[in-house]
């Protein structure tokens, strides 16, 4: 036989790798690993330990396998569950230093078990990276980009959901159409810039007092939807009553003490004739018309009477 048979060198070849290669025998000892793999791991050079106890030495000397637990011991009972269950096994795991790896484990007819150790954290960067993207682009999507509430889009659409939620469950939904009073006027005496200002100023507190189930968001330029699940009219009344205190103590711009903002709205609860969620807003839409129309900053039910 040729002495030269690169064949021959294997071992040597594996040693060099560039992955991290081991080879557990029938009783789960490591009876191979190459340098890439004791180095991953903390494994001694001359070490042949078991599973379990390459498993120990990275917990107790925090090198190699990031393990979290308070009890190693039930930590193995629980891992060691899956291992050795399916003749090839492909999972990722975090390394204590940092670095990701993709673990293949392929298991043998002779219950041998070879494992091979990938560095992916270049990958699992970039899946980061896309993912942060992707997650900017929704938010994005639906965000109005000046008060950083929920866009109109996203209101109905979250609007619709909850109409049918509330009709399947039978509880109330109340919806609260809003527009701040003379906000051309803003505009028109002291410049989009602080019209700006006070939108953003309007939104911190609109935000501020919205419930953890309500929904919230600006529809149009001075246009605000707040939608109330499990809310009946005179809850809703009284949720805007504090937002109107909220803006009286606060001034919606500083460099201005004259300027004061207050807000109309018109309110709607769902009523079983509402066949969808877009009778329900027109309602509200109405009712915040006659608001308006009444002398503003003021809070009209859509079936209430007009004041007088």
């Amino acid at each position: 036989m040729n002495t030269d048979d690169p064949r021959l060198r294997l071992l040597d070849y594996l040693g060099d790798a560039a992955s991290g290669i081991g080879l557990f025998d029938p009783d789960d000892r490591l009876r191979y690993a190459n340098g890439y793999m004791r180095a991953a791991y903390g494994i001694a050079s001359d070490a042949v330990p078991s599973w379990a106890d390459m498993m120990r030495n990275c917990f107790h000397e925090q090198v190699g396998l990031l393990i979290q637990t308070d009890d190693i011991e039930s930590w193995l009972r629980q891992i060691g569950q899956r291992r050795r269950q399916s003749t090839l096994r492909c999972f990722e795991s975090d390394l204590v230093d940092g670095r990701w790896m993709r673990v293949t484990e392929t298991l043998h007819e002779d219950g041998w078990l070879l494992t091979v150790v990938t560095d992916v954290s270049a990958l699992k960067a970039h899946e980061s990276m896309l993912q942060q993207a992707r997650d900017q682009a929704v938010q994005l999507a639906i965000t109005d980009p000046l008060t950083g509430l929920f866009n109109r889009r996203h209101v109905f659409a979250r609007l619709d959901a909850l109409f049918q939620q509330a009709r399947a469950l039978r509880y109330p939904l109340t919806l609260a159409a809003i527009d701040l009073d003379h906000f051309k006027h803003v505009n028109d005496s002291y410049g989009h810039s602080v019209g700006d200002q006070v939108l953003v100023h309007f939104a911190q507190k609109f935000e501020a007092r919205r419930r953890p189930q309500d929904l919230v968001g600006r529809i149009g330029g001075e246009e605000f939807l707040m939608v109330l699940p499990n809310t009946t009219v005179q809850g809703a009344r009284q949720v805007l009553a504090r937002l109107r205190q909220d803006l009286a103590d606060a001034l919606p711009a500083p460099d201005h003490p004259e300027l004061r903002l207050s807000f109309s709205s018109g309110l709607a609860q769902m009523k079983p004739q509402d066949v969808d969620a877009a009778m329900l807003y027109q309602r509200a839409d109405r009712a915040l018309y006659v608001a308006k129309r009444e002398g503003r900053a003021r809070d009209l039910a859509d079936d209430a009477p007009s004041p007088t």
